[in-house]
């Protein structure tokens, strides 16, 4: 069996106002994985037999 994947482009002109909070949302998102990543690498240097 084959499998197609399919990819869209897509572009955003947002006005200011959307910019900020794109830019914000980013931010946020930024500083979450940031923080789980450093939980992971934290519990595996506890407990390294672990996945």
């Amino acid at each position: 069996m084959n499998k197609v994947i399919k990819g869209i482009k897509l572009r955003l002109y947002p006005n200011q106002s959307q910019r900020e909070q794109l830019w914000q949302m980013f931010g946020n998102d930024r500083f979450v994985w940031n923080q789980m990543l450093g939980m992971a690498k934290e519990r595996y240097q506890n407990n390294p037999n672990s996945l």
